[in-house]
């Protein structure tokens, strides 16, 4: 995932960001729980995504296929949302840190 995958590599960097500001911010147990299952929850879901779209590409035989395309575009889809809501529980997490 590493070597091939660039949203992984970013998704890597965020989680040191984050893990670094939870220190800072000094978060308590069920903070650190939750921003650890957030983490996780964003990794597992770009695995699974890059897992998806080699299948399809294996399926597809190097062939355009409007269900491959929704396949993929699905896949993606479930890390953007995974993320988002991530986001959204940091922002909250270090939004009452900082306010």
């Amino acid at each position: 995932m590493f070597n091939t995958e660039r949203n992984f590599r970013y998704h890597l960097v965020i989680m040191v960001v984050i893990i670094i500001a939870g220190f800072i911010f000094a978060l308590n147990l069920l903070e650190w729980i939750m921003v650890l299952g957030c983490i996780a929850a964003v990794l597992v879901a770009e695995i699974l995504n890059s897992a998806i779209e080699r299948l399809a590409d294996l399926a597809a035989d190097g062939k355009f296929h409007p269900l491959i395309k929704q396949a993929k575009d699905i896949a993606a889809s479930g890390v953007l949302v995974t993320a988002l809501f991530a986001a959204i529980i940091g922002l909250l997490i270090f939004g009452n840190k900082l306010f």
